[in-house]
């Protein structure tokens, strides 16, 4: 059994979350709430995994995925997690999604080159785009019953418009929670295919399906056009392992993978791993996935909690999330500014994200992402400091 309920001290352990947030906030009391890694111990099979390539005492250069056995427990995984069977020959390796989407963006598109995706979005599929000096366009998501859902007349005039080459789609969709149905993604790939539209698909929250809820990769759901799909996955977000810089992606069509191979070269070296991204894979997708279901469970619990004392104390609405363990929270109730909602909650000491992180001007309402996946002990503070923030904002 693991011990969720654990408070872990990451101060002072090279944390981007923790230690990070000393010169992103003013509060040295802040409970950093904000970078999407968790404050949980990565499975221990996977911890003694790191431990026994540790002990070998050399740190060189480690081997390329492709030859190891790191293809096939990657193809058992997406069999067994998702039905979905892929040949284990058309993977690519990267050091993060991140990456992987950067490179296929400059590799199958050229500068000036339109791309589009959902807003709210994850804020590096703007900088991917933009630093690749290539132009996002934005399609906002459609709210129903606090279900966000694609505006489909929208997405598909701007494509026209804007001479679309490049669609990005996250599935589950980061910071809303919402898991696409069948009858969306069949959508969605249907009106690229209708303007020959390329699908970069990050899946990498595709492992932390809430109870109750089933995720489907698109590739799989649409292989009618899978050629014109590639599919970015990681067990980084799922078993806490973002440090050892690991992804993969699947695609069926050799020349997207040959021209992504082509730029990762021209760039630099190859991606490789570290040298514990491999066993740390190994043991994560073969021995840890008692654990991942006692996580889930775990995660579902911290967001009805924290869904409940926000509800029931703030006019506040919490999105009811499918996926991931990112809240995303509408508070657009409050008559003040982003900067001022920042800079109340920066002083009452919980560190979140807000509009502008995730292409939203005000315009759009004023929404928080708030990283729910800690102890409960530390959720509690949290979530208490964000309540006591937001009615003393709305006293005001």
């Amino acid at each position: 059994m693991a011990n969720f309920d654990q408070v872990n001290q990451r101060s002072n352990t090279y944390s981007m979350k923790w230690d990070g947030a000393k010169s992103t906030y003013h509060n040295p009391e802040v409970i950093p709430m904000w970078i999407a890694d968790m404050d949980f111990q990565s499975p221990k099979p996977v911890i003694e995994a790191i431990k026994k390539q540790a002990a070998q005492g050399i740190y060189g250069y480690a081997t390329e995925p492709a030859m190891t056995q790191a293809p096939q427990v990657i193809a058992q995984w997406l069999e067994t997690r998702n039905q979905w069977q892929i040949n284990p020959d058309y993977l690519g390796y990267s050091a993060g999604v991140v990456n992987g989407l950067g490179l296929a963006i400059r590799a199958l598109t050229q500068e000036g080159d339109a791309i589009i995706t959902q807003t709210p979005l994850y804020g590096h599929f703007k900088i991917a785009v933009e630093n690749s000096r290539r132009k996002l366009i934005s399609n906002p998501l459609k709210w129903h019953k606090g279900k966000a859902g694609f505006d489909w007349e929208k997405f598909e005039q701007q494509i026209v418009t804007n001479h679309v080459k490049m669609a990005i789609l996250c599935n589950p969709h980061n910071p809303t929670g919402r898991v696409w149905n069948t009858s969306e993604l069949k959508q969605f790939a249907q009106i690229c295919q209708r303007h020959h539209v390329i699908i970069l698909s990050d899946d990498i929250h595709s492992d932390l399906i809430l109870p109750g809820n089933t995720y489907h990769p698109l590739a799989q759901v649409y292989p009618e056009y899978q050629d014109q799909i590639i599919t970015f996955k990681s067990p980084s977000k799922t078993f806490n392992l973002a440090g050892l810089q690991f992804a993969y992606y699947y695609t069926t069509n050799p020349d997207y993978q040959q021209q992504m191979q082509s730029a990762a070269a021209y760039a630099s070296n190859p991606d490789l791993p570290t040298a514990f991204a491999l066993p740390a894979l190994i043991a994560a997708y073969q021995q840890s996935v008692s654990w991942l279901e006692e996580l889930l469970e775990y995660l579902a619990q911290n967001l009805r909690w924290l869904t409940t004392q926000i509800e029931s104390q703030t006019p506040a609405q919490v999105t009811r999330s499918q996926a991931t363990y990112l809240a995303w929270i509408d508070v657009s109730y409050l008559s003040c500014s982003e900067d001022e909602l920042l800079t109340a909650l920066d002083a009452g000491g919980v560190g979140v994200q807000t509009n502008r992180e995730f292409g939203l001007d005000e315009k759009a309402g004023l929404f928080i992402r708030l990283n729910f996946a800690t102890a409960r002990s530390v959720l509690t503070t949290g979530v208490n400091r964000l309540i006591r923030v937001l009615q003393q904002l709305a006293a005001r």
